[in-house]
């Protein structure tokens, strides 16, 4: 973690100084990252999340999450959900059901996510589909509700099929009640 937060303070050295705005800046981390250049791309994501680019705010929140920096993924996922920005608002949701960086607290994750998958934010419509198959999210089970969220999933994703597993799963969880 120490070498981490390391490169990313350096990260600002790294990268040349650009008259790039927040758009492109988050753009060329982007690019950066997929070529496997982290120092590079985090720090052109943490300029751009610094000038309120809810985008790289989200991407940063993402990154910082994923090294275990739990607490300052939450402030750029608060950041960017305060913006309305769909991916911070799913991360921020999804920490607050893991209780990472924030106390856990289902209420905040089913609200956020929600707010992500009304947004029709692919992710978060999985997920909200699954919450009301399993009643995980702290909702109870909702065949109904599980089907509206899966005829969304199927609007944004044509080529989605429920797998043969899922439909075991709820009928066998049907049969158990």
């Amino acid at each position: 973690m120490k070498n981490l937060m390391a490169a990313i303070m350096l990260s600002a050295l790294a990268v040349p100084c650009a008259l790039a705005g927040p758009a492109e800046d988050t753009e060329l981390a982007e690019k950066e990252f997929a070529r496997g250049d982290l120092v590079a791309s985090l720090g052109l994501w943490r300029k751009a999340a610094q000038q309120g680019y809810a985008p790289a705010q989200a991407r940063l929140g993402d990154i910082l999450d994923k090294a275990e920096e739990d607490t300052e993924a939450v402030e750029w996922y608060r950041k960017a959900a305060a913006q309305g920005n769909a991916a911070g608002e799913y991360g921020l949701g999804q920490m607050y059901a893991k209780g990472e960086g924030v106390k856990k607290d289902p209420e905040q994750a089913r609200l956020h996510i929600l707010k992500a998958a009304e947004k029709s934010y692919l992710a978060a419509v999985i997920l909200m589909m699954e919450a009301y198959r399993t009643g995980g999210l702290g909702l109870a089970v909702d065949h109904q509700r599980a089907d509206i969220w899966e005829a969304k999933l199927i609007s944004l994703s044509p080529g989605y099929q429920r797998t043969p597993a899922k439909a075991s799963d709820q009928s066998k969880k049907a049969a158990s009640k």
